[in-house]
């Protein structure tokens, strides 16, 4: 590789590019120049151990050789091939994930691709809707599936969904944002109830057993009227809004979905591909075996080596996809690139035992995790599986007061850097440990799913420092 003038590397970026989270003012180009397994490698030879994973999307790794090779054997035969063409990657991939990932799960029956995690949500609710012929889908507070139009409307994280944050004066709400056909039902935040309850006492409120929020739930999609409701979309685990439901939860909300007679959709594509040590998030955080009717994927099916999103769907949905002429297609939905990187991909996790041992990982990280709690006394909750934990972090344990007031309804306005996220995340920088999250006062984390127990270690003990230091300037 010939040498890069970093330098100029810069000034271009500063010069032509519009930049994520931050303004122009507040904006640090930060250089990466290769990554490699857990980590990212600064042109300097400083390695960053990355627990934010990027976005939780490099399941497998970074650079992962076989899915390098897979990609150029695969660029060598295509270029580009639209999805009305059969590959074999294409073939493969669907068979691999409909039999050797979903086999014993017993409901999905068949595969439609999509350029990424929030397209296979567009077309999630593009199917619902055609195959129920009814228009509303239930979202749930704190949900994220995306930043398009349609899967911006099931979005509750506020500054994802359709602001514009200063740092100096009040957001400002894109025009035409509004919500359409989707309505907000609670979700299961036990730690912090928004029904004001407490887990696990609130499962005596009912003699049934069922849970406050999903109760509320059936409420709020009955009251918009049964005939007008084609699904309801939940994440198995919050991603952005970094949430674990109890085990009840997704179980009950199977039920109530069935009894009602409406769709269930399971955003997987932060938890799926071993992000929770199961395929799938909804079997990791089940008390049993449940059956969506359809799961958006993306991220760790490829492990991010290339883009591509997909949706799962049960054969009743199946056969009536094949029933109808559907003119709804994408240029890059099939194209045989990505579709390689998902099949080396997967060949590779389930080779190497990846799911396994993101399991197994987790079990030890979130001990470790544990353990820290008991020595900080800003460490009010601990939840997690996998390679994927939330730390609340709080004034108080007794009373869960949290640092900043507005929490997960932070618009992202004024001042930032003395929120707790940001100052753990500044210092764990200072031991080149990559942590952070998306609202104030909760710290979200996780690595690749083969993490190893020297570099969760690691993670450990930058964090240990990172809380010491942080308490010191919150506390004093």
């Amino acid at each position: 590789m010939s040498k890069i003038d970093w330098k100029q590397i810069q000034e271009w970026d500063l010069k032509y590019n519009v930049h994520a989270f931050t303004t122009a003012e507040e904006y640090g180009t930060t250089f990466i120049e290769r990554t490699e397994g857990n980590y990212l490698i600064q042109p300097d030879g400083t390695r960053l151990l990355d627990f934010y994973n990027q976005l939780f999307c490099v399941n497998a790794g970074q650079n992962v050789p076989e899915v390098q090779e897979g990609i150029k054997e695969a660029l060598d035969r295509y270029g580009c091939l639209w999805d009305i063409y059969t590959t074999d990657y294409k073939a493969e991939v669907s068979k691999m994930l409909i039999e050797d990932v979903l086999g014993k799960s017993g409901w999905a029956a068949k595969v439609r691709y999509a350029l990424g995690g929030g397209d296979a949500v567009e077309t999630a609710l593009l199917i619902a809707r055609l195959f129920t012929g009814k228009s509303l889908i239930a979202t749930r507070e704190h949900g994220y599936h995306g930043v398009s139009a349609g899967a911006a409307q099931l979005t509750r994280m506020v500054p994802s969904r359709s602001f514009a944050s200063y740092a100096d004066k009040k957001p400002s709400l894109v025009p035409g944002s509004i919500f359409q056909n989707t309505f907000v039902c609670p979700t299961a935040f036990c730690y912090r109830c928004g029904l004001s309850h407490t887990y696990p006492a609130c499962k005596r409120v009912r003699a049934d057993g069922v849970l406050p929020c999903v109760a509320q739930t059936e409420e709020l999609i009955v009251s918009h009227n049964l005939q007008s409701v084609a699904a309801i979309i939940t994440e198995p685990a919050h991603g952005a809004g970094t949430i674990m439901p109890p085990p009840e939860y997704l179980p009950q909300i199977e039920e109530m979905k069935n009894r009602l007679g409406i769709l269930w959709i399971v955003d997987e594509v932060l938890m799926g591909f071993g992000r929770l040590g199961e395929w799938f998030g909804y079997q990791a955080v089940s008390n049993r075996p449940v059956k969506p009717d359809m799961i958006t994927i993306a991220k760790g099916l490829t492990s991010s080596a290339l883009p591509l999103g997909a949706v799962v769907v049960n054969k009743e949905i199946a056969d009536f996809m094949d029933s109808m002429r559907w003119n709804h297609v994408s240029t890059f939905a099939g194209h045989p690139l990505p579709l390689a990187a998902a099949k080396y991909n997967l060949k590779y996790m389930m080779e190497h035992g990846i799911v396994e041992a993101a399991k197994k990982i987790g079990e030890y990280f979130g001990a470790q995790l544990q353990n820290l709690a008991e020595k900080h006394k800003t460490i009010g909750l601990v939840a997690g599986a996998g390679m994927f934990w939330q730390v609340e972090i709080v004034k108080d344990k007794e009373t869960k007061e949290p640092f900043v007031p507005e929490d997960r309804f932070t618009t992202f306005t004024g001042s930032a850097g003395n929120w707790p996220i940001k100052l753990i995340s500044k210092y764990a920088g200072e031991k080149n440990v990559l942590v952070g999250g998306f609202v104030p006062n909760t710290l979200r984390m996780g690595g690749a799913c083969n993490t190893t127990r020297e570099e969760a270690d690691i993670v450990i003990n930058a964090l240990d420092y990172a809380f010491t230091n942080m308490e010191k300037d919150l506390l004093g």
